[in-house]
């Protein structure tokens, strides 16, 4: 629902590979982790050859469309994978503007938006492969902690 909200309100599209945020399944214990660009500390995406990306006063990074050459340096560069590729260009997460829409759509209000320092991705920075298996490495790291209390009998519900 929510890489469709996204895409519905950047392209009035229904079609996840528009959104600008990304959804990771982890099968094996049934949670879908949601990823977009955290506006983390390193912003390694920063690193463009052509300048076409920076960082607006409210932290999310506009790409200016005149500059970018569609190198895909910053999609790559994501420690996370959260970076999408559309028509030529890069998708980060604009934060609808004001207040995203897939926080708005999410029915179980697992997606909320705050204003937090920037976090580390640190740990995250030497992780090899392509954006969709970083995305998943991040996934399973976020997960891990809900994965130990299931493990320990933890459940949602009465």
């Amino acid at each position: 629902m929510c890489e469709v909200a996204c895409a519905d309100f950047h392209y009035t599209a229904i079609s996840p590979k528009l959104a600008r945020i990304r959804v990771a399944k982890i099968e094996d214990i049934g949670i879908d982790v949601a990823i977009a660009c955290v506006g983390c500390a390193e912003k390694p995406c920063l690193d463009c050859p052509t300048e076409a990306l920076s960082v607006q006063a409210s932290g999310e990074i506009v790409v200016d469309k005149d500059l970018c050459t569609g190198c895909m340096e910053c999609v790559n560069a994501c420690p996370i994978g959260a970076v999408g590729f559309h028509d030529d260009h890069p998708l980060f997460c604009d934060l609808c503007g004001i207040t995203p829409a897939c926080t708005m759509i999410c029915p179980t209000e697992a997606l909320v938006f705050e204003k937090k320092e920037q976090p580390s991705l640190e740990e995250f920075l030497e992780i090899e492969g392509s954006p969709s298996q970083k995305r998943v490495h991040y996934a399973n790291v976020q997960a891990e902690p809900i994965r130990k209390k299931w493990m320990e009998g933890w459940r949602l519900g009465p």
